[in-house]
Formats: C-alpha cells, structure tokens, sequence
C-alpha cells in the first residue's frame, strides 16, 4: 500500500468513528424526568419536576399519568400532566399540587402511563419506552 492509501483509509476509519467519538451516533433517545422537590405549602404537598426532551423531534402533546402513593401503598390520588410543547434538547419545569396534607405522607410518584405523546406533526411517538426517571428526594419516581 501506498502513502496515499494509508492516509485514505485512516481518514475513513477516522470519519466512520468521529460521531461514536463524539457520543451522537445512534445515542439513547430519552424523556428525561426527574423529581427536584417536594415542598410543603399551606397544608398541601406541592412537587417540582424538570423535564428534559433528549427525542430528535419536539413533542407538541405531551400528557402523563402520574400516580401519587402514600407510604402504606395505597393511591392517594391521580393526576394528568400536560406538559406540551417540549422542545428537542430543552428543559421544562412543572410545579403541581399532588395531595392535600404533608410531604412526609408520601411514599412515591409512578408514572403509568403516557397517553397522548406526538410531534409537531402528529405523529405518534413511544414516550412511555423512553422515559428516564430520576428523585433527588427521598420519594422514588418510577414506572
């Protein structure tokens, strides 16, 4: 082989690796949800969310069924969460009231389902599959 072609074939390989390299070649596409905060206010538990689109495309409709738990287990109360528009690679943050009484009450946040998720276009899209869920609090988040 010559010089030419070993500098041919180096730049190919080079260009057949640079978006694994660089970590957006076929990367996880993900509904990043996590809960920041539980907070207390006027006898009622308030919860702050940060939701992050890391999909190709924007989300116009995006609705969730969450599902809030006491510590014994049991349903204390179901909620819609309508957070549409969701831009790709921008972050949203949603406060909602969850239940009547303390934070300490709660034992955990389930998200069920997702039941209306698509693009600006109308297209629909798998968000139940990509979700990522995360608590920086005591209470676990969770499928």
């Amino acid at each position: 082989m010559t010089a030419g072609r070993h500098l041919g074939a180096a730049a190919l390989l080079a260009a057949s690796l640079l978006p694994w390299l660089s970590g957006t070649g076929n990367a996880a596409q993900t509904l990043d949800i996590e809960l920041t905060k539980l907070m207390d206010m006027d006898g009622k538990c308030a919860a702050s969310l940060r939701l992050t689109n890391r999909m190709t495309e924007t989300l116009d409709v995006v609705r969730f069924d969450l599902y809030v738990f006491d510590k014994a287990g049991a349903s204390a109360r179901h909620l819609i969460l309508d957070t549409g528009p969701m831009h790709t690679d921008n972050t949203t943050v949603a406060s909602l009231p969850l239940v009547d009484g303390p934070c300490s009450n709660i034992g955990r946040l389930v998200i069920k389902d997702v039941p209306e998720c698509k693009t600006a276009a109308g297209a629909d899209v798998d968000c139940v599959g990509a979700l990522n869920l995360t608590s920086r609090t005591a209470v676990p988040l969770t499928k």
